[in-house]
């Protein structure tokens, strides 16, 4: 006899429904997750003395990136893991808060490496989810004015901006969806505290300096693979 229609989907639900449950993580697992990841800062800076031309009184902001992410975690115990959170380098702009979208006058770009303790969960169905919290340390490097947009407004002047390196708090949540014994889905979320100082030079001479909080919510869809 053959099946039709609902008869199939009845026996393919069936099948996996009987089958039986995919084993949870256990102690010495580790677990590969790989995605795209996206860092979403929400800035809040110090403005630049009002003394200034062109940038007195203004604060800045920095725009989203979004690379490839990459996690190492390796369970200690069958409910505590430990996990490093790595990234291709991302790039944001350097927005001028003029008020409405604002001016870019240059970029930075960063790498964000993250150590976490992790509790994880019970496992429901092919859902385990857990929990994190650690230390992040974000290294800035390439930082840069656009001088075709800076320079003409300070009479052809040399302008550039560092930003400090920064040692902060993380917090993540996630769940890993168990495909089989050893592929899953993963949805990750984190919030990191980076706050940097933001140099600005003219001429090589430092002519200010600000406090900015990028603070951002960083998000992260992928596979994984544990053995």
């Amino acid at each position: 006899m053959k099946l039709r229609g609902q008869g199939k989907s009845v026996l393919m639900l069936s099948t996996v429904l009987l089958a039986g449950p995919v084993m949870a993580h256990q102690s010495g697992d580790f677990i590969v997750r790989m995605g795209g990841i996206k860092v979403a800062p929400d800035v809040s800076s110090d403005a630049f003395d009002s003394a200034l031309p062109v940038v007195g009184g203004l604060e800045v902001d920095v725009d989203d990136d979004t690379q490839l992410g990459l996690t190492f975690a390796y369970m200690v115990t069958d409910s505590i893991g430990v996990e490093l959170v790595g990234a291709t380098p991302f790039t944001h702009d350097i927005i001028l808060d003029t008020g409405g979208s604002g001016v870019v006058i240059g970029e930075t770009s960063h790498l964000p490496p993250t150590l976490l303790a992790q509790f994880y969960a019970p496992q429901l169905g092919p859902v385990r989810g857990y929990l994190g919290a650690g230390v992040n340390y974000t290294l800035f490097f390439d930082d840069s004015i656009d001088d075709a947009v800076v320079s003409p407004l300070l009479g052809g002047a040399d302008v550039d901006v560092k930003l400090s390196n920064s040692v902060g708090f993380a917090w993540e949540v996630g769940a890993d969806f168990l495909i089989n014994e050893n592929w899953l889905l993963n949805a990750s979320v984190w919030n990191i505290d980076i706050d940097t100082e933001a140099r600005l030079y003219v001429d090589d001479a430092r002519v200010d300096k600000i406090d900015v909080e990028i603070d951002p919510w960083v998000y992260m869809v992928g596979v994984g693979y544990r053995f």
